[in-house]
């Protein structure tokens, strides 16, 4: 397994640091909205089915899915999974109803002359942006399982799908994008924080128990 150093020099720590810094930086010198605006104009037909199929990897089913695959290989990595999904999730709720409670962009523009593209067959939700629930759960799942893997490859496709899921909520006119850069933000450190605390912190809990180091079919 790779350690934390390997980790933060990797192509996918790069990617989020990338994102980070781009978005972050769209929230601070733009005005409110306006990258929203921006790419709700530019909605066309590839990327309505596109964006409307990739934000469904950002739901609950994806991780109890990704939980199952892993029970199968090991125990360990289930476990871990299975706690940071129950966290982000707890906490996701806890600051969307009694901390932010922000407007999403179909209320904070009800007033609003400009006009907005929707896609066909998605709710557009009005209430709890902040933060947003799909991309912390996508960056949640994706962070974890770059942790847990050291193939190069599959860790850039797991950051892409995760920042992916960030764009699908603002381009389906769900969220806006400080609402997506906190929620990747808590799926990010929550995963990280495990991953390394149980890993090197605490290994005697979970990493060094000999019977969680098996799974379902794949036994070490």
């Amino acid at each position: 397994m790779e350690n934390i150093k390997e980790k933060l020099q990797s192509p996918a720590f790069i990617m989020f640091v990338l994102y980070f810094l781009t978005a972050i930086s769209i929230v601070l010198f733009l005005e409110k909205g306006t990258f929203l605006w921006w790419l709700n104009q530019r909605h066309n037909p590839f990327g309505n089915v596109f964006f409307r199929y990739v934000t469904l990897l950002g739901e609950h089913h994806v991780f109890i899915t990704a939980i199952f695959f892993l029970l199968a290989y090991r125990y360990y990595y289930a476990i871990l999974l299975a706690s940071v999904g129950g966290i982000h999730y707890i906490l996701v709720q806890f600051l969307k109803q009694f901390v932010f409670n922000s407007a999403r962009p179909k209320l904070y523009f009800q007033d609003s002359e400009m006009s907005f593209n929707v896609v066909e067959g998605i709710q557009i939700e009005s209430l709890f942006g902040m933060p947003s629930g799909h991309t912390a759960a996508a960056f949640t799942l994706a962070t974890l399982l770059i942790c847990l893997t050291k193939n190069k490859l599959l860790q850039v496709i797991y950051m892409l799908i995760a920042i992916l899921v960030a764009i699908s909520r603002v381009y389906l006119f769900q969220h806006f994008m400080e609402d997506t850069i906190v929620g990747a933000l808590i799926g990010f450190f929550i995963s990280g924080f495990f991953w390394w605390y149980f890993t090197y912190k605490r290994p005697a809990i979970l990493y060094n128990q000999k019977s969680l180091q098996r799974g379902l079919i794949f036994n070490r």
